[in-house]
């Protein structure tokens, strides 16, 4: 008996055509598969931009290693602290000291910027000139209380302190008119540099005015401890973006295209430590403490190219979007359709934007090379849809749509604060245009 071959059933309509089905559903005419098709090429151009996000963190990191290795011999950011005057005593054999503050502080300082580069890198860096003026109450030193303790008022000194003590170029001293010679000391963030005040003969005295000069180069910042029972400072400099910072800010303050100038005027009530200190723990604040008081200023960059194109690339899915959608009114407005490659390499030209955007920015600056990288990518993209529908008037349309598009862009990276508000504002603005301008499409045309 001869065995009975039974043929394989032959596979069902639904099992062959269903991604058949669907890719005809998604070429097809309908206003909602036409929307899917861009939607998922929309979300695939995510990629390139992701690449070019990524270049931009390298040439951050780049940034960052050109900046340590300019303050690493210029100088970094700049606290300085001072002056105080340190009297050595004795006390159950042990020797510590006092630390006097000024009744008055006052101090005038100018800060002159400049940029040095590493490569296409431009660092600002800054020479701070200092002139200073303490006035310190001796009387309330030499009025303590006995308690045991042997003053050596000979060992007496003045000590000033800076971040980065290596960068002082310049530092002159005198009291009442008599010179004191700086030296170099313990090198901490409140004491670098102390003067012998052993020919002032302060155990006699009453008051000493201290007046100094200090010259040291920084970057970033320059802040000053309000060390006086009463503390004035002022700050000149031509740099027209400052940054006001720590815990006090400027009673007045003036800023144009040519600089700033700025005023501080602060007591002792709010800072956290007293006038005096005796060296012991329970009484001395903690270094953190003082610091912690600073006031001063940031020299901004008011433009990054690598920060501002950083901001830029976050809205790139947003303009390519946008884009796709003013191009999918206009497919039908004219009836003519473009594919889904065509689209991609729209795409493609409008992350290429970013790539160029960070090329030129780093040197010519962000304005000029938005420009150029914007209308480069618009005559592109206009030109491309000329070719392909080869009707000027979509084409000199597209391109309008696509410069406003760049040009809020612009204008939402510069205003900063208002960013988020804006951009929310912008695209309630266009879906409800979107909404309005495909009222009367068919409803057979969404089918």
């Amino acid at each position: 008996m001869s065995a009975v071959v039974i043929p394989a059933p032959a596979p069902t309509s639904d099992q062959t055509g269903f991604f058949r089905l669907a890719f005809n559903y998604l070429t097809g005419n309908s206003l909602v598969a036409r929307a899917l098709l861009l939607a998922a090429v929309t979300l695939l151009l995510q990629v390139p931009l992701n690449l070019v996000n990524g270049i931009v963190a390298d040439r951050q990191a780049h940034q960052a290693v050109a900046i340590n290795s300019v303050t690493a011999s210029w100088g970094g950011p700049q606290t300085f602290v001072g002056p105080t005057i340190i009297v050595p005593y004795a006390v159950a054999n042990q020797i510590r000291s006092f630390a006097l503050l000024p009744e008055k502080l006052t101090i005038d300082a100018k800060v002159t910027p400049e940029q040095r580069r590493r490569g296409l890198l431009a660092v600002t860096v800054f020479t701070a000139n200092l002139d200073v003026v303490a006035q310190f109450d001796i009387a309330a030193l030499r009025n303590l209380p006995s308690d045991d303790r042997r003053i050596d008022w000979a060992a007496a000194s003045a000590t000033l302190g800076l971040t980065d003590i290596k960068s002082i170029n310049v530092a002159t001293a005198d009291i009442d008119g008599e010179k004191i010679d700086w030296k170099g000391g313990a090198t901490t963030a409140l004491t670098g540099l102390y003067a012998s005040l052993k020919s002032a003969d302060i155990k006699n005295r009453d008051t000493i005015v201290v007046r100094f000069h200090v010259s040291f180069t920084g970057s970033g910042s320059f802040s000053m401890i309000p060390l006086g029972k009463r503390t004035e400072a002022t700050v000149n400099s031509s740099w027209p973006s400052p940054s006001f910072i720590g815990r006090y800010l400027p009673v007045t303050q003036s800023i144009d295209k040519d600089g700033f100038r700025a005023s501080w005027s602060t007591s002792y009530l709010g800072r956290g430590y007293g006038q005096l200190w005796d060296g012991t723990v329970e009484n001395d604040p903690m270094e953190r403490t003082v610091l912690d008081s600073a006031f001063g200023v940031t020299l901004l960059n008011p433009v990054d190219a690598y920060r501002e194109t950083d901001r830029a690339i976050k809205y790139g899915i947003v303009i390519i979007g946008l884009t796709f959608t003013i191009s999918l009114l206009l497919e039908l407005a004219t009836g003519t359709r473009l594919s889904a490659a065509q689209y991609s390499l729209i795409g493609l030209s409008l992350c290429i934007f970013y790539l160029l955007l960070l090329s030129f920015a780093e040197r010519i600056g962000f304005g000029p090379a938005y420009v150029g990288s914007a209308s480069a990518v618009v005559a592109q993209a206009a030109i491309y849809n000329w070719a392909l529908q080869r009707r000027l008037g979509p084409a000199i349309v597209f391109a309008v749509v696509l410069a406003t598009l760049y040009a809020v862009l612009y204008v939402l990276l510069e205003l900063e604060d208002m960013a988020l508000l804006s951009g929310s504002l912008l695209l309630f603005t266009i879906l409800s245009m979107a909404m309005w301008f495909t009222r009367n499409l068919h409803r057979t045309s969404i089918a």
